[in-house]
């Protein structure tokens, strides 16, 4: 019986997130997919040989996903998909009592809620960010940490999980506090020195051979450079939110977005606190601990950022999938044995339902949904599934950017070269080329919160330029002079080809 509804609840979840295995990219992913290809294919080295300002694990990862399933967008959102199925089992492994059974349903439900906390509220540009691949495995650290037995051995999978959080997105490290106060809780004073030992010690291993890898091929410099001094000048300089009014209506307009499910959860948390409390069952209210501390903590790596991104608020899904599954441990507890398969059934129908009124959210995946089973089902064409994707306030068309990438894909062979202006790094992606020089996207030559080293790299891509001279380039029409507008390559010899949206295609000429 566990078995079947944890598989019949699960395969919802999985296939509440299934269509998005066919969205396209946004430009920052299209940014990451683009270095990872280039690593694997190439050997072009990150920082070194292509320019991006994130830590290298979000590369690997899609390097990986490239090197499994081919070039494509849906090999990292298969791998995104099996994180939402890892973080939500865990969930459910913080969850369960060590001592009994548990609930018949509880892992499909979990898995199925983290499914709906993500798909039903990050759309296909806050998706296929590092967030979520961190959250997975600081959630897998926590499990690690509250259920296996030797605690040396959990401090080992502790630290390792701790620095491929680090490598992947920084501010999650964090949550290694969560990990190493929960073993401080299970180990005796005279026993928690040796899993505190191997924490320290193995934190250190992976960000140790990446940092030894980048140095094997002459790239330290360059990553310490653009991921420590470059990123710390763009935190300065970037648009931020520095008051706590500013926060306050932050959190506010979050707490909307994600109303009613966010009211379901707390309250029922509540409710189940409440009657832990009354029966003094200190292990539910330990694993309630947990969640709080995680939550606490997932809102220090929002807040730490300062810049209060939507897709940072992925740092709280890992405690709200844990508080959920914390609800339906409690009330599974408190009704009769022969009732308990209903409670996870329950929870997941209440899931579904408080999703369903959450209205722009909801029908923004009931959009992209339908949209991609017509696509799949060849009722629409490509073009007008891709047009059913755009940033929230309309500025960027997906279908734009794509139709530009297919048009210099169908005149092009593979050793073309292209230079893509300003951050649509999603024709890259479309169109299989790739740039001549590191500067394939261009926000840190030209915008005012991004001066780090402005002349020394405004220098370097026009040597790239003039040197290489690749076939295609593309601009942004509205942009009228500088390393971003078309009037700056046609003294370069470069003739305009064609107009598509917002973008303008350039050729070399004779």
């Amino acid at each position: 019986m566990t078995r079947k509804l944890d598989g019949l609840l699960a395969a919802v979840g999985v296939s509440f997130g299934a269509s998005s295995l066919a969205w396209p990219f946004g430009w920052d992913t299209s940014v990451h997919y683009y270095v990872g290809r280039e690593w694997l294919l190439r050997g072009a080295i990150p920082y070194r040989d292509t320019f991006d300002h994130k830590t290298p694990g979000i590369y690997f990862a899609h390097a990986l996903a490239i090197a499994l399933f081919g070039e494509g967008m849906w090999g990292i959102r298969l791998v995104e998909l099996g994180s939402v199925v890892v973080l939500g089992w865990a969930c459910a492994g913080i969850a369960r009592d060590r001592a009994s059974r548990p609930p018949p349903g509880l892992t499909g439900a979990t898995i199925l809620a983290a499914s709906v906390f993500y798909y039903g509220f990050y759309d296909y540009w806050n998706t296929a960010q590092c967030e979520l691949l961190a959250a997975t495995s600081v959630t897998l650290m926590v499990l690690a940490a509250h259920r296996m037995r030797s605690l040396p051995r959990a401090g080992v999978v502790v630290g390792l999980l701790a620095g491929v959080a680090l490598v992947l997105k920084p501010p999650f490290v964090l949550f290694v506090l969560v990990a190493i106060g929960v073993l401080a809780v299970r180990a005796r004073p005279a026993r928690l020195a040796r899993p505190l030992v191997a924490v320290v010690a193995t934190a250190a291993v992976v960000p140790g051979l990446v940092l030894v890898y980048f140095a094997v091929h002459g790239a330290l410099h360059d990553l310490v450079e653009i991921v420590g001094a470059a990123n710390a000048a763009y935190l300065e300089n970037e648009q931020r939110l520095d008051s706590a009014a500013a926060v306050v209506d932050n959190a506010v307009v979050v707490w909307r977005g994600y109303s009613p499910v966010a009211g379901c959860v707390f309250g029922a948390s509540g409710v189940s606190i409440a009657v832990a409390c009354l029966r003094r069952s200190r292990a539910r209210l330990a694993r309630w601990m947990i969640a709080a501390s995680m939550l606490a903590v997932g809102y220090a790596v929002i807040a730490v950022q300062l810049k209060f991104y939507y897709y940072h608020w992925i740092a709280v899904l890992p405690p709200g999938t844990l508080m959920t599954a914390n609800v339906i441990v409690g009330a599974s507890a408190a009704v009769r044995a022969s009732r308990r398969a209903w409670v996870p059934l329950i929870v997941s129908v209440v899931v579904l339902e408080a999703f369903a009124l959450t209205g722009q959210q909801a029908g923004a995946w009931l959009r992209t949904t339908a949209a991609t089973v017509h696509w799949l089902a060849g009722d629409w064409t490509r073009a007008r599934f891709a047009g059913t994707f755009q940033t929230w306030d309309a500025v960027r068309r997906y279908a734009d950017v794509e139709a530009t990438g297919l048009w210099i894909r169908a005149r092009s062979s593979r050793n073309d070269e292209l230079l893509v202006r300003g951050v649509a790094a999603e024709v890259y992606v479309v169109s299989g080329l790739h740039a001549p020089g590191r500067f394939f996207w261009t926000a840190f030559l030209t915008r005012p919160s991004r001066t780090f080293h402005r002349e020394a790299w405004l220098a370097e891509d026009a040597a790239v330029i003039d040197a290489k001279r690749p076939r295609w380039v593309v601009t942004w029409t509205e942009t009228r002079e500088g390393p971003e507008s078309a009037s700056y390559f046609f003294p370069r010899g470069y003739i305009e080809r064609t107009h598509i949206g917002p973008y303008t295609v350039l050729e070399r000429g004779p």
